[in-house]
């Protein structure tokens, strides 16, 4: 430890819960029955302010008993789900040795599951690792991911607050993965009604594509991380080397793992809401999902400054799958079709473009004009009037 303010093998839990006391009751009921070392395990949990369901159970009483000290935040809804846990983990007070990202319809069915979590920990006593419990419905995924704290401290975020809904457990796992510090857990979580439905949904396919092109932001942050570790300037270029490696196979593969039709099935399989409810405006998911496509534009510019028009094609074209249309997304990729050579297919989408985006190039040259002459006509009225057309006497 090399921060006097961490309480070695505590143990803080992050959730957020919306409208489900009674799966949250039975969440509690397993966290009494399971957790060996009471006194070292807390958690915080956010509740929107909105939340009528949840906040009368409280008040009934009817959510006091974990088996282990209970902390309630009250805020307004967020437009993803890191919104909440970085709150909480901000009031957390970042004293714990461990932080577990977790939900309130999964059950902790491991007896002394903290004792295996402080143990797995001993294995990086630097507090940088992201490690996952066993969650039969989705195998392969840190679904409730676990932090050492310096991990947070070192990336100062949870999650990387791009995304409405999903992808963040993949995220951070990726992250574990390039950074050597990512470990399966003999702790298993079990849903209490399978795999329920999810809230936010919409335009899967772009979120998806979304994810696997934001892949240099997942490398900084795991070289972030290895920078930050207690080792030896050896073991910390071969960490790099590694990292730089990993990365570059995940890249080669994405392009290959990436369907378009399966993510629409996804989307229908999973959402929770009707097509007229995720059709309709939603202002907090607009500004998760601008800043997205703002961010593949900004990849997609520096592609090209370096004149890699291909890779930036591929971010270009992300952004299609996104409900905006954003103009300049057009022009680059006219600019990028023409440095390729395909001048068929840009001359085709330049005129889609103006077709969509009129430029009205007569009458703003006449406009300007007029503009001119109207500028130039009132200064010399102006100059006239304060004197400047008067004859010296």
């Amino acid at each position: 430890m090399s921060s006097p303010t961490i309480h070695p093998g505590e143990i803080t839990i992050i959730m957020a819960t919306r409208g489900r006391p009674e799966m949250l009751a039975q969440v509690f009921a397993s966290l009494k029955a399971h957790t060996a070392q009471k006194d070292k395990v807390c958690i915080w949990l956010y509740v929107d302010e909105d939340d009528r369901v949840t906040r009368d159970a409280i008040e009934a009483g009817k959510l006091s008993d974990a088996g282990i000290k209970i902390n309630w935040h009250f805020g307004g809804q967020t437009a993803g789900l890191c919104e909440t846990q970085h709150t909480l983990w901000h009031n957390s007070g970042h004293t714990s040795e461990i932080y577990m990202i977790t939900c309130d319809d999964a059950v902790y069915s491991t007896p002394g599951w903290d004792d295996v979590l402080r143990d797995a920990s001993k294995q990086f006593p630097d507090g940088i690792f992201v490690a996952s419990p066993h969650d039969p419905m989705t195998a392969d995924t840190c679904t409730y991911p676990i932090f050492g704290w310096r991990w947070l401290e070192t990336l100062q975020t949870i999650f990387p607050g791009h995304f409405p809904y999903w992808y963040d457990d993949r995220w951070v796992h990726q992250i574990g993965e390039l950074s050597g510090r990512f470990v399966w857990l003999s702790i298993v979580m079990n849903g209490i009604r399978g795999k329920g439905k999810t809230r936010r949904m919409r335009d899967l396919p772009f979120w998806a594509r979304f994810f696997q092109l934001a892949l240099d932001e997942r490398k900084t942050s795991a070289k972030k991380l290895i920078e930050a570790m207690n080792l030896d300037p050896a073991n910390k270029q071969a960490a790099l080397a590694k990292a730089d490696q990993r990365a570059t196979e995940i890249e080669a593969q994405q392009d290959k793992k990436f369907s378009d039709l399966y993510a629409v099935f996804q989307e229908e399989r999973f959402t929770l809401h009707t097509p007229e409810e995720r059709r309709a405006w939603n202002p907090a998911y607009f500004q998760k999902e601008s800043a997205a496509v703002a961010q593949m534009l900004g990849y997609a510019q520096q592609r090209i400054a370096e004149k890699k028009f291909e890779e930036a094609l591929k971010f270009i074209d992300a952004t299609f799958m996104s409900n905006l249309r954003v103009r300049q997304a057009q022009d680059m990729k006219v600019a990028c079709l023409r440095a390729l050579g395909r001048n068929a297919e840009a001359d085709k989408l330049a005129g889609e473009v103006l077709a969509a985006w009129p430029e009205m190039n007569a009458a703003r040259r006449l406009f300007r004009f007029l503009g001119m002459v109207a500028s130039d006509g009132k200064a010399m009225v102006v100059g006239f009037l304060s004197g400047g057309g008067k004859k010296k006497k």
